[in-house]
């Protein structure tokens, strides 16, 4: 009797555990109070009654190619577990100076369907010249949604939309992306999340000379829930890198000819034109009915210089060495293609529909080295690298490098900040490490890849470096009423701060 009692004792105290620590739907829980479930194995399936979705902006457009006259598009991470959101049209109540209507939503989602906060873009027409819209939930709650004009211009009729840094310190690859950019007549926006003071001084001149625009890109935060949630930063892939590209395509849509989603170590060297306008131009032509061009990225390591001083194209370029290997692509479109993407392409089109350019390749230029420095990147990603195998005009590098000189002479400011660029890797060998543990090593060390695994790696360690402080995107938080089913968060007055960190 003693020992069955004290089975029973065992029995109900690991149920009483995961009881609280992963409570199901229909168990009793009390949903409606307003506390976090930690899930840091990702196993928690708990559907919500009322989910929450983080709102990153809205845009109205006049008219639109795609999107028809007075259309507003919400770009917005949602919880897909919980609702089909596809299958929940929004409805939103829009006012002018002399009438209102109400309209409904079509949704569509891009992104893994492993993570439970994914991707989500609600379209819908409204009035001429809007002056409010809000979401109404179905008891008749509303919120206001804080919305801009989408831009009808743009410094350039190709757009290279650079996913979120952070903990950001390889300015060498933003320098020779910058102006590659530069030299085939594209213009960059580039989403930060966190990057050290002086490289982000260096990116800031560069904003102030026209080769970019600077975006912050924020934490998922719910500072007044009002009901019980998981927290999104772990629960998003790659830091909703996604919604950064989704939010820069709706942004241009309008603006622009074509638009790169490309990462800062994607370099592209046009083969067929002088610039990428007629290079696209080019390929489309060849696949007239593609709905995007997709350029596969060769991995390549360079020999990087450790002081801006010291940086010369024509020998980086001289060092660069190409690996057989060609991971999957990064798509450029004609943005009335696309209403939403994923980080490679959009799930909304047969893999058929796009052209797959088989030369050139992005230039991956994710391993560089050191010059005189500790090279354990190598022992840790382990590829065959060769010499060159692609096509880089000497004319372009001998422009390059004279605009970049140009541009370093000039600028009184650059002149100062120089030499407090960092000289030495900290960062890259932490965050590479840390996602070769929770992702990359499945593919480079042959491992098999747990089922249902969202790509994230939020949970990082990132050590601090107190003599190179750095700068963190933050904003003002807002929550909207509890709705049903869906409740929702937004931002507004993002700003620059010192005093975070660089955190993811």
């Amino acid at each position: 009797m003693a020992y069955n009692t004290k089975r029973l004792f065992i029995f109900l105290s690991v149920f009483v555990t995961v009881y609280v620590l992963f409570p199901s739907s229909g168990d009793g829980f009390d949903e409606s109070q307003p506390v976090e479930l930690v899930d840091s194995k990702r196993s928690n399936m708990r559907k919500f009654r009322t989910a929450h979705s983080f709102i990153n902006s809205v845009y109205y457009y006049k008219n639109s190619k795609s999107l028809g006259k007075n259309a507003v598009s919400i770009v917005m991470i949602t919880d897909q577990w919980s609702h089909n959101i596809t299958d929940l049209p929004i409805t939103i109540l829009a006012k002018n100076s002399t009438n209102q209507i109400t309209a409904t939503t079509r949704n569509q989602i891009d992104g893994m369907p492993t993570c439970r906060y994914i991707t989500t873009v609600a379209l819908t027409n409204v009035l001429d010249n809007p002056e409010t819209l809000e979401i109404q939930d179905e008891n008749g709650e509303v919120m206001l949604l804080p919305f801009q004009y989408a831009k009808t211009t743009a410094p350039s009729k190709v757009m290279i939309c650079i996913s979120p840094q952070f903990a950001a310190e390889q300015w060498q690859l933003f320098v020779m992306h910058v102006h590659a950019a530069k030299q085939f007549g594209a213009h960059m926006h580039i989403y930060i999340t966190s990057i050290i003071e002086s490289y982000y001084k260096l990116m800031l001149e560069y904003e102030k000379a026209g080769y970019i625009t600077l975006d912050k890109w924020i934490r998922i935060k719910f500072p007044d829930p009002k009901s019980a949630y998981i927290d999104a930063n772990p629960h998003v892939e790659w830091r909703n890198q996604a919604g950064a590209q989704t939010d820069c395509l709706m942004k241009y849509k309008e603006a622009v000819d074509y638009i790169a989603f490309f990462d800062m170590d994607d370099i592209l060297f046009p083969k067929f034109a002088m610039n990428y306008w007629e290079e696209f131009n080019y390929m489309y032509n060849v696949r007239p009915d593609a709905t995007a061009l997709s350029y596969g990225r060769r991995e390549h390591e360079f020999i990087k210089p450790s002081t801006l001083d010291e940086f010369s194209f024509m020998e980086i370029v001289g060092s660069l060495k190409s690996s057989p290997l060609v991971k999957s692509g990064k798509v450029v479109i004609r943005p009335e293609n696309y209403n939403s993407t994923w980080i490679h392409f959009t799930w909304h089109h047969p893999k058929q529909t796009r052209f797959e350019v088989e030369s050139p390749h992005l230039v991956h230029v994710q391993r560089p080295l050191q010059k005189n420095g500790n090279e354990n990147i190598k022992q840790l990603w382990k590829m065959t690298f060769d010499q060159l195998n692609e096509t880089i005009r000497e004319m372009d590098i001998v422009s390059i490098q004279l605009d970049f000189l140009t541009m370093k002479n000039s600028s009184h400011v650059i002149q100062e900040i120089k030499d407090g660029l960092p000289d030495s890797d900290f960062y890259l060998p932490v965050v590479f490490k840390c996602y070769y543990d929770r992702f990359y090593s499945w593919a480079f060390d042959k491992k098999e890849k747990p089922e249902g695994t969202c790509p994230n790696a939020d949970e990082c360690h990132l050590p601090q470096r107190p003599e190179y402080p750095c700068i963190h995107s933050d904003a003002s938080y807002f929550s909207g009423p509890k709705m049903t089913p869906i409740s929702y968060h937004y931002a507004t007055d993002m700003v620059w701060t010192d005093q975070i960190g660089c955190y993811q």
